[in-house]
C-alpha cells in the first residue's frame, strides 16, 4: 500500500495535501456563494433551464440584428426555401460549362489528371 501512495505522490497526485492548503470555507461562506450564484442565474432550477446560458460578449440591439439581416438579404446569403439550403456565398466570377470543358481538355492533354479525376 505504501508503494502505491509513494507512486501517486511522485506523479503529482497529492490530493489530500492540496485540499488542505489555505483556509477552509465556512458553511456560511459556501451558502453565500451559492446564493450569489443563484441570484446571477448560474444554478439551474429545473430541467427547463439546463444548461445555463451565460452571455459571453456584448449583446446586439434589435436595430443591429435588423441591419445585419438586411445586409445578408442584399448579398443573397439567406435561403428562401429548403431547396436553397445550404447557402453558398459566391466565390468569384462564375465559369461557363464550355470553359470548364476546355480546362478539363487542357488538363488531360497535359497529363495533369489521374484515373480517378475527371471523365
Amino acid at each position: 500500500m505504501g508503494a502505491v501512495a509513494s507512486n501517486a505522490a511522485e506523479n503529482g497526485n497529492n490530493y489530500p495535501n492540496v485540499a488542505s492548503q489555505g483556509q477552509p470555507l465556512t458553511r456560511a461562506a459556501v451558502l453565500a456563494d451559492l446564493a450569489q450564484a443563484r441570484a446571477n442565474g448560474l444554478i439551474p432550477q429545473g430541467d427547463a433551464d439546463y444548461p445555463v446560458y451565460v452571455a459571453s460578449g456584448p449583446s446586439k440591439t434589435r436595430a443591429d440584428v435588423t441591419t445585419e439581416l438586411a445586409q445578408a438579404r442584399a448579398q443573397g446569403l439567406l435561403a428562401e426555401t429548403d431547396v436553397d439550403y445550404p447557402i453558398l456565398a459566391s466565390q468569384g466570377q462564375s465559369v461557363s460549362r464550355a470553359e470548364v470543358k476546355q480546362d478539363l481538355a487542357r488538363a488531360r492533354a497535359a497529363g495533369q489528371l489521374n484515373e480517378f479525376q475527371g471523365s
